[in-house]
Formats: C-alpha cells, sequence, structure tokens
C-alpha cells in the first residue's frame, strides 16, 4: 500500500471525477454504436454543452440537474459515475504498492464500472471495453510482479461450463471474458473464488428483492456484469480486513 497524504487524494479524486464524466460519454455512446468524440449534447433538445456545464459534479449541483437550455431533467446516474469512479481511483491510491501501479489499477477499476453500468442499462458487455479491461489489469499485475493465471482460468472454466451446458442462456461470452479480467487483477485462486462466492449471494439477494416488489419475473435475465463488479470492489476493499480476521479466527 502506497503511503498518501492530501494531495495525492485530492488528485485522485479530481482525476477520478473526469474520467467519471468521460465514462458517462462512453456508457451513453458505446452501447448505441456512436462515436464517443465530439461535443456533448443535451439528450432532449441537442443543446451543445459549454465548458460550465461539463465541469464533473459541479455543474450538475449548479444547474440543478436540468439542462439550462429547455430544462430537461438530467439523470442522475450521470453524477453517480462521477462520483463512483472518484471513489475507484482513491480505492486504487489505498490498493496499490506505488503510483505508477495505482493508476493502473484506477483505470482497471474504471473500466469495469464502465462495464458494469452497460450491462446493467443494455445487458450487453463490449468486447473492446472487456479487452482494455484485461490489457490493464495484466499490466497492473506485472507491475506489482503478481501476475498469476489461476485466478483467470478458474473464472473461464466456471463461466465457460454454465456457457456451454445453458447454451449462452446463463451467461454470456462476455461474461468469459470479463472474469478472466477479473482474475487477473485479482490474481490467486483463493481470491478469484471469494469473488465468485460474493458474485452469487449479490444476485441473489437482488434477485428476491427485484422479485418481491415485481420488478422482474422468474423468467427475467438479469446481467451478471454489475454483480461481478460490486463483488471485485467488495474484495479490493476488504480483502486486508478479511484476511487478518480469517488468521484471528483461527488462533
Amino acid at each position: 500500500m502506497v503511503q498518501v497524504d492530501v494531495f495525492w487524494i485530492v488528485l485522485f479524486t479530481v482525476l477520478g471525477l473526469a474520467f467519471g464524466s468521460f465514462g458517462t460519454v462512453i456508457i451513453a455512446r458505446v452501447p448505441a454504436g456512436k462515436h464517443v468524440g465530439g461535443r456533448s449534447r443535451c439528450a432532449r433538445c441537442g443543446h451543445v454543452l459549454g465548458a460550465a456545464e461539463i465541469i464533473p459534479l459541479l455543474s450538475y449541483l449548479i444547474l440543478r440537474g436540468k439542462c439550462r437550455h429547455c430544462g430537461h431533467a438530467i439523470s442522475a446516474w450521470y453524477p453517480l459515475v462521477e462520483i463512483a469512479s472518484a471513489l475507484l481511483f482513491v480505492l486504487a491510491l489505498h490498493r496499490a504498492p506505488s503510483f505508477p501501479a495505482a493508476m493502473l489499477l484506477a483505470f482497471s477499476l474504471w473500466v469495469l464500472l464502465l462495464i458494469a453500468v452497460i450491462d446493467a442499462r443494455t445487458r450487453t458487455i463490449h468486447d473492446a471495453l472487456n479487452l482494455a479491461f484485461m490489457a490493464f489489469a495484466i499490466a497492473y499485475a506485472l507491475m506489482i510482479g503478481q501476475l498469476h493465471y489461476a485466478g483467470a482460468l478458474l473464472f473461464v472454466l466456471f463461466f465457460g461450463a454454465q456457457w456451454l451446458v445453458s447454451r449462452g442462456r446463463w451467461v454470456g461470452s462476455g461474461d468469459i471474458l470479463l472474469g478472466a479480467g477479473i482474475g487477473f487483477l485479482l490474481g490467486d485462486i483463493g481470491t478469484a473464488l471469494l469473488c465468485i462466492g460474493i458474485t452469487y449471494i449479490l444476485g441473489a439477494l437482488a434477485a428476491v428483492v427485484l422479485l418481491l416488489t415485481q420488478k422482474v419475473s422468474r423468467k427475467s435475465h438479469m446481467p451478471l456484469g454489475p454483480f461481478l463488479a460490486l463483488s471485485t470492489f467488495f474484495v479490493l476493499l476488504f480483502l486486508d480486513w478479511m484476511a487478518s480476521f480469517a488468521v484471528r479466527g483461527t488462533l
């Protein structure tokens, strides 16, 4: 874990907000097949947003969540993605052993966040984002000298078997590739197993709540990506605590 002061925390927070803002563009445009370049516009009136309207988080607060041109409400998921991205950047700073490694981990978690949000919104995982996530995860593992294949192989075999048995109904090919990237990021097989277990616990809890509130039916398909991402964030945040708790429990 790198020793940090307030300057680095503020820097990573600002970077996280900035990349989170760019991430909202990717989330909105990639599933629609649009180019991620070009000026941002209001989704309703097409008004081209000025510099003062695209400041991460602050613009949303200043504009009170509405387009300055037409008054149309801006979806809350924009600032939520920016805040989540900032928190993940700070998490990376907390977990990584050096600042360069922290940047690679931050980019890994940022792309994983985008994958999770897109999957939740569209039930699709795009190969380009999956490959970018895997590249950052492998680069991070190489930088900290902990590139292990066991975790990635476990995810591939576990999800691959489900894909074959169900002929793609239970999990998609994108979930397999995403799992491989998470396996490289987490490393050892024990951590990968923990992540898989938490994923299905979170998925089961969400399914129960959605069924009880009649948001979904028993035949509905729930995307796996968001739960994989949440379990990965949880493991990275609490792994040291869980490990120390397990050690105390065996003494």
